[in-house]
């Protein structure tokens, strides 16, 4: 398969990222910027000096919901801008309300590293140590996406898929893109079956499908029977014919799905069991709501760049 390269510039402003309407509307098939704007009027923006731009998140908007772009472009566009000196600033801006809450604790921090002045440990010390640890968080954060591989490697080291074929069984899976960070969620299907594989405490190899109900050993040896029979959905709805957004949205509106806390939401019915980011499920309900969640149908692959750039 050829590599798709549509989007060679991409410009940053105040760490929004925009592309050029030219590309935009190149990458969509219009004629011209005006066509493009008389079809979507509120996303061709104009800047001082600037060429016609489209926020990023505007354009995979636009693509998430256009089948026939998606298939030819293959991917969305996400950038991920972070500058050291905005997480930095931002931790001191609400240095007046840490002291506020834990003033005693700096005080006592500063007479221990020998300094008189609260605010001068603050400054030479703790505002120091913040600029560090923000450095190595934006380090690591270069190799987030690796951990997609790494949950495509682990799924089938759980999972024999001879023993899915055995009892008409398949896996589903989305990805779900959150401030630029990906996570890949999978899902074992079949009629009356929608089961999420999130650890490694199940026996898979060893599941089974028992008058319909779904079958799993688990690790716990302590149980008097280790067989833990998770039911099916008595609707005895085939969920292999639908997609696994679909079939989220389905449950979601179908079942009951409760506050797991933490911003989860779950469901635990018969046959199904599954957990799910509040945001994820508004997400669902009202794509126009939080745009800088991504949802995709299915596992699919990422071409990638990481880049840091210092100012010199």
């Amino acid at each position: 398969m050829n590599r798709i390269s549509l989007f060679k510039t991409r410009i940053v402003i105040e760490d929004k990222v925009y592309l050029l309407a030219k590309d935009v509307r190149k990458a969509l098939g219009y004629k011209s910027i005006e066509q493009l704007h008389g079809e979507y009027p509120e996303i061709v923006k104009h800047v001082k000096d600037l060429p016609a731009l489209v926020f990023e998140s505007d354009f995979n908007t636009i693509l998430m919901s256009d089948i026939d772009a998606m298939k030819k472009l293959k991917h969305i566009e996400i950038t991920r801008v972070e500058t050291l000196r905005n997480n930095t600033e931002a931790i001191k801006s609400i240095y007046p309300l840490k002291f506020m809450v834990a003033g005693k604790m700096f005080e006592s921090e500063a007479r221990m590293d020998g300094y008189q002045s609260v605010n001068e440990y603050i400054e030479d010390v703790d505002y120091v140590n913040e600029i560090k640890n923000e450095k190595e968080k934006l380090i690591s954060k270069r190799d987030l996406i690796d951990s997609i591989s790494l949950s495509r490697v682990k799924l089938f080291e759980l999972i024999n898929t001879d023993v899915l074929e055995r009892n008409n069984l398949q896996i589903q899976q989305y990805i779900h893109i959150n401030n630029c960070t990906p996570y890949l969620e999978s899902f074992i299907v079949g009629q009356g079956i929608f089961f999420s594989v999130y650890d490694d405490g199940y026996a898979f190899d060893e599941l089974r499908i028992e008058n319909n109900d779904l079958i799993i050993p688990t690790y716990d040896y302590d149980e008097d029977n280790p067989n833990k029979n998770y039911g099916h959905d008595p609707e005895l709805r085939d969920y292999r014919e639908y997609s696994c957004l679909e079939n989220i949205l389905y449950i979601i509106t179908h079942k009951d799905v409760e506050d797991a806390g933490v911003d989860l939401m779950s469901c635990n019915a018969p046959g199904i069991s599954f957990y799910i980011s509040q945001a994820e499920v508004i997400k669902l309900l009202n794509p126009k709501m939080y745009r800088e969640i991504v949802l995709i149908d299915g596992d699919m692959a990422f071409d990638y760049s990481k880049t840091i750039t210092k100012n010199i």
